[in-house]
């Protein structure tokens, strides 16, 4: 749901674009926009939403990263094996080939 905010911002630019009064009002209006986002309550409030809204992106991200971590352990195939992050050597045969179809050195 858009907060009053947004309605008033939308509301103003609809005003601005649609309006037939001419530049004088359209530049009434474009200063009391400016002085209206240059106030230290309306930086504050932006400043807070920027960080909340950062905060939020992280959770999700993380939770969404841990669910998909989950999923692909629960389908890892048994040929895999368990997941375990050994540095494999040029001289191990169980080593994978590499991009160049070459296994080690």
């Amino acid at each position: 749901m858009p907060s009053k905010g947004t309605f008033l911002a939308g509301f103003a630019t609809g005003y601005v674009l649609g309006s037939r009064a001419g530049r004088q009002r359209y530049e009434q209006i474009r200063r009391a926009a400016r002085s209206v986002a240059a106030s230290p309550a309306v930086q504050r409030t932006t400043a807070s939403l920027q960080h909340q809204a950062g905060d939020a992106l992280t959770s999700v991200r993380d939770r969404a990263t841990a669910a998909v971590g989950e999923k692909l352990q629960e389908r890892r195939p048994a040929w895999v094996g368990s997941g375990a992050t050994t540095t494999p050597t040029a001289g191990d045969a169980s080593w994978a080939a590499g991009s160049n179809g070459h296994v080690g050195a």
